[in-house]
């Protein structure tokens, strides 16, 4: 089977959708005081201790990580994830001026993040992007050392977590591993190569 790349509108189309789910799906676990792995869980933790703006320290901690994804991804792939971070930081900074959310059940909150987000995320690797920060780093370990992605995320996800509790209720920091748990089993579940070609 003769399989094809993304056109351009097939990309653009691709990485809205992806990160207007992303985002949705933070949005929901910012919203009940959660947190997350990755960059996402760092900016988080930030956001609640600084009381600064979410989407701005999820760009910003991206940054040093753009330069590790020109040098293990090249620069589609980085101008691709650039777009997609600064969109889910601007679709999280908006969409407080539009929805307002009084009270929400933090397992709920967990349960759909891990459904929305995964999915989002699992649409923007499929058309070639991610949400940068950590997953890099992993990447990058693994090509040059030989340590194996998943457990390099593993590692770096448990350090966060490890912080959390020190900064977050116990309760919070359990639901929130229930989030990042279902968004690992859907990524993990349906991201398959062999499945698609992303341009």
């Amino acid at each position: 089977m003769i399989m094809r790349r993304y056109t351009l509108f097939e990309d653009i189309q691709g990485l809205a959708i992806g990160s207007i789910g992303a985002a949705t799906g933070i949005f929901l676990l910012r919203a009940a005081g959660l947190i997350t792995g990755g960059t996402a869980g760092i900016a988080l933790l930030l956001s609640y201790v600084t009381h600064w703006s979410f989407g701005a320290v999820f760009f910003w901690v991206n940054v040093p990580f753009y330069a590790i994804a020109l040098f293990t991804r090249g620069w589609s792939f980085t101008l691709k994830g650039i777009i997609s971070v600064g969109a889910v930081s601007l679709l999280t900074a908006v969409a407080q001026d539009y929805i307002t959310i009084t009270a929400i059940d933090p397992l709920l909150a967990a349960v759909v993040f891990g459904i929305v987000a995964g999915v989002g995320i699992l649409g923007l690797f499929r058309h070639g992007s991610s949400l940068g920060g950590t997953s890099m780093l992993a990447v990058m370990a693994q090509e040059r050392w030989g340590i194996k992605a998943g457990w390099v995320q593993m590692g770096m996800d448990a350090v966060i977590f490890i912080v959390a509790l020190f900064l977050l209720p116990f309760p919070q920091v359990a639901f929130s591993f229930v989030g990042t748990f279902i968004l690992s089993f859907v990524l993990a579940f349906n991201h398959r190569k062999d499945w698609y070609i992303a341009g």
